[in-house]
């Protein structure tokens, strides 16, 4: 049974791990946080040392979320062209997976906090070597099975979907247009089916 203590800090977590994600770490106010939450400045502060422990825990906590929605994915039952596909079929509707988080974590905070904050940034490039890793497992899997041939290792492989994947979300989020994504995962489901399956 949670205290009191920490159910109060997780829904601080909860509430304000959208607008960090939306605003970025600089445009996200006290007012913003305060107004979300309920809560004074000084109870909010009361259960995080400063603003970056709170960014951090709430790029921790969408994190967290995207992870485990990649895990079911690629945990799922099938081989390993099945679990591919159940990932691009993540990203096909990531757009409503993301709604709630504020937008994808990786991209929001990944950009925003290159220049203004270096524990952020290096969070979420440990989440995109993690997600990198993930994948690059299901392909070696795949390679040991025969069921998959890359004229490459499965970790340059992965790294090399996950961009393609990641820069689909990019340009679907700059210019609104989910085709961007949508097109980029069509292709990739091809280059799965015809390129890589044994």
């Amino acid at each position: 049974m949670s205290t009191k203590a920490e159910r109060t800090t997780a829904y601080i977590i909860e509430t304000v791990a959208p607008i960090f994600n939306k605003y970025g770490y600089v445009g996200t106010s006290m007012s913003h946080l305060t107004d979300a939450t309920g809560l004074t400045k000084g109870a909010l502060y009361g259960n995080f040392e400063n603003k970056e422990a709170l960014a951090l825990s709430a790029f921790e906590y969408n994190s967290k979320r995207l992870l485990a929605a990649i895990d079911e994915a690629l945990n799922s039952e099938g081989n390993s062209l099945q679990k591919l596909f159940k990932l691009t079929d993540l990203y096909r509707h990531y757009s409503e997976f993301t709604y709630e988080l504020g937008g994808c974590p990786v991209l929001n905070v990944g950009v925003d906090a290159q220049e203004n904050n270096h524990l952020l940034a290096a969070a979420v490039k440990e989440t995109v070597k993690t997600i990198e890793g993930k994948i690059a497992l299901v392909i070696e899997n795949g390679v040991k099975d025969n069921e998959i041939s890359i004229p490459v290792t499965p970790l340059q492989f992965a790294k090399q979907l996950y961009t393609m994947i990641q820069g689909a979300v990019a340009m679907a989020t700059i210019t609104r247009d989910k085709k961007y994504l949508l097109n980029t995962i069509a292709y990739l489901d091809q280059l799965i089916s015809k390129e890589i399956k044994k």
